[in-house]
């Protein structure tokens, strides 16, 4: 079985035609998702498969503005364009994931990512909820909000899953990270529990660090935030 979900994967530098979508490797999303698994999982060959499927379709992938595609139904707002894609591509090694080729902007996107007024892309796709392996494509949005606050509730609604099954635990962890990395400004998963005085030391080993410090550079690039 499989969940639609949204997570942002690299910063924009320029309306550029080559985007990476998706990390290659295991990465999770700052606010803690997946719950209950290591992360999301993409690999050449989930990748392939992908790339496949993307062949065989007649239709551009959609990147809009903050994933207002999937809100429509509930907002009843428009949802235009920011831009499409039809070409993937796989690539290898630390920076590598799965990359659209082919982006063709619309002029006002243009203009604003160059203008620095929108900085992320953030795709949506589809995985094995048992796990965590990417599956498929949905689409892609330009976000100025890495944390997704608000968007993934509204993305797990849709697909039936509730943020409530992660764990007191995970959650509070994930919130240390957060408030380790961006202070007291930092956007927390509720319900919040931890002391934001006492989340602001790190309290994780030193393997912990390491794998959340790697988390965050793979999310946000190399000069994403560290864990001191």
């Amino acid at each position: 079985m499989s969940r639609l979900t949204t997570c942002t994967a690299s910063p924009l530098f320029g309306a550029g035609k080559i985007i990476r979508l998706i990390p290659a490797g295991i990465f999770r999303a700052t606010d803690g998702r997946p719950a209950g698994l290591p992360g999301w999982k993409l690999t050449a060959s989930n990748a392939a498969a992908i790339i496949q499927a993307a062949t065989l379709r007649a239709n551009d992938f959609l990147i809009d503005y903050e994933h207002q595609t999937i809100s429509a139904s509930k907002n009843g707002l428009p949802a235009p364009a920011a831009g499409w894609f039809k070409r993937l591509e796989w690539r290898n090694g630390d920076s590598g994931g799965l990359f659209a080729l082919d982006v063709r902007w619309t002029e006002r996107a243009a203009a604003m990512i160059a203008a620095r007024e929108y900085r992320y892309i953030s795709p949506v796709f589809t995985f094995d909820f048992k796990t965590g392996d990417v599956q498929g494509l949905h689409s892609a949005a330009i976000t100025n909000d890495p944390a997704l606050d608000g968007l993934t509730d509204m993305v797990a609604a849709k697909s039936g899953f509730q943020r409530s099954v992660m764990s007191k635990y995970d959650r509070d962890h994930a919130n240390r990270v957060l408030l380790s990395c961006f202070g007291v400004n930092a956007s927390l998963i509720p319900p919040v529990d931890v002391g934001v005085n006492d989340a602001l030391v790190y309290s994780g080993t030193a393997q912990q660090k390491e794998h959340d410090n790697y988390v965050m550079r793979r999310m946000f690039g190399e000069d994403a935030p560290q864990i001191k």
